[in-house]
């Protein structure tokens, strides 16, 4: 039979069922306060411009990631010697670290009028991907779960889609392969294939004890992925601006992620 004080000896030990309720306030007060942001934005700045609004974009685009990242850094604290969800949670903290790192990179490259991309901002937030993924697949291949068919071909044609369809708009609109099209590509991919893991996992877990947390991290990891490529899609017809909604799918994601990391301590 399965106590507590066992769990928490040995973090990987979990049972099979634990009741832990999705709080539909806290996701309301998230999609609320994201909301209530961007029109601020429209009203402040009707024409996507103005005194401050790089400063002010800039100063949320990083806040919300770091309280997701901090998030994930209490999770890692706390079961940081266990065989999978120490290391797990501590790549998946500096991933989402590192996209606030990013903006603070691209923030200062544009103040100083150098062209903000292809520039080393990109590798602060396509580094995210690869510790995203880790943290995917290590917690995924812990749990060795049974994959059918069905589920198999999903997580291989959604991204499949996903990167065809942006390669195909991209290389029409440049004309070419160039340095724009492989970093716009590279961002397709990484976003795609995370977006897929991310519903592999929950579609894994939604049986378990970590159901409802995965449920919660999957919502916010597939909210930031379809923020990268709907930016990137933006970007091949060069449609962004700072107050795009594009902006709020990430603000909310990140703030999504940390109320699962908070659900995810709760029960493991």
């Amino acid at each position: 039979m399965f106590r507590w004080k066992k769990a928490q000896d040995n973090p990987d030990v979990v049972p099979e069922k634990l009741e832990s309720p999705i709080n539909y306030k806290i996701l309301s007060l998230i999609l609320g306060t994201v909301a209530s942001f961007q029109i601020y934005l429209y009203v402040a700045f009707p024409n996507a411009d103005g005194p401050n609004l790089d400063l002010i974009v800039t100063i949320v685009s990083v806040i919300t990631p770091v309280i997701a990242s901090i998030a994930a850094f209490y999770v890692t604290k706390r079961y940081w010697y266990s065989k999978v969800f120490g290391k797990s949670y501590f790549a998946l903290s500096l991933g989402i670290l590192m996209n606030a790192l990013g903006e603070v990179i691209y923030y200062i490259l544009e103040q100083q009028g150098d062209v903000p991309s292809p520039s080393i901002a990109d590798i602060a937030f396509l580094a995210f991907y690869p510790f995203a993924f880790y943290h995917l697949a290590k917690n995924i291949k812990f749990f060795k779960p049974k994959i059918n068919i069905i589920t198999k071909l999903f997580v291989i044609i959604l991204p499949a889609v996903i990167i065809g369809v942006y390669a195909i708009l991209e290389f029409a609109q440049t004309q070419g392969a160039t340095t724009e099209f492989y970093l716009g590509l590279a961002y397709a991919t990484g976003s795609a294939i995370i977006l897929s893991g991310a519903i592999l996992g929950a579609s894994i877990f939604r049986q378990g004890i970590l159901g409802v947390p995965w449920l919660i991290l999957a919502v916010g990891l597939t909210l930031t992925t379809i923020g990268d490529n709907w930016y990137s899609y933006q970007g091949i017809y060069d449609q962004y601006t700072l107050i795009s909604p594009v902006n709020s799918l990430w603000y909310a994601g990140y703030l999504v992620i940390a109320y699962a990391l908070y659900k995810h301590k709760a029960v493991i």
